[in-house]
């Protein structure tokens, strides 16, 4: 015999609805821990009026080594990630951390970036491991000095 569904005031809804949606919201409330504790740690960052992000690095310990990343939350709700891909001025990366499939925020698993919502597979630096995304994250120009890294 099939489950019921469950009714919730008048609507009707399964339970595969029920732990989809459980899981959808344990999704967004781990991804909001890590946004804040990321958020606390956030040093040395500025935005100018023309939009570019100015990164203090000596406050930013986590880009002083290969495979270290800082995200940084934008005003429009989305996220860019500064990424130490090489040694020197010109290893470092940002990405927009929209996933490139439906725009779901990805989130760090590793030295990769996974879609929550689909499971689209990037590399830390962006580029596509696995779909169903077809494309890499958007990434953003950025020029370097030893002490300050600006993206755009």
């Amino acid at each position: 015999m099939a489950n019921p569904p469950l009714i919730l005031g008048d609507m009707q809804v399964s339970r595969r609805g029920v732990l989809c949606g459980i899981a959808a919201l344990s999704v967004g409330l781990t991804t909001a821990a890590m946004s804040e504790s990321a958020n606390a740690a956030l040093k040395g960052v500025t935005q100018s009026a023309a939009g570019k992000i100015a990164v203090n690095l000596k406050l930013n310990p986590a880009l002083a080594k290969v495979g270290g990343v800082l995200q940084i939350p934008l005003s429009d709700g989305s996220s860019v990630a500064l990424v130490r891909t090489a040694t020197g001025t010109h290893g470092l990366k940002a990405i927009n951390l929209s996933c490139t499939h439906q725009g779901v925020t990805v989130v760090q698993q590793g030295n990769e970036w996974v879609c929550p919502a689909h499971r689209s597979q990037f590399g830390i630096d962006g580029h596509l491991i696995a779909g169903p995304a077809r494309s890499a994250l958007t990434k953003y120009p950025v020029t370097a000095t030893a002490t300050t890294a600006t993206i755009g």
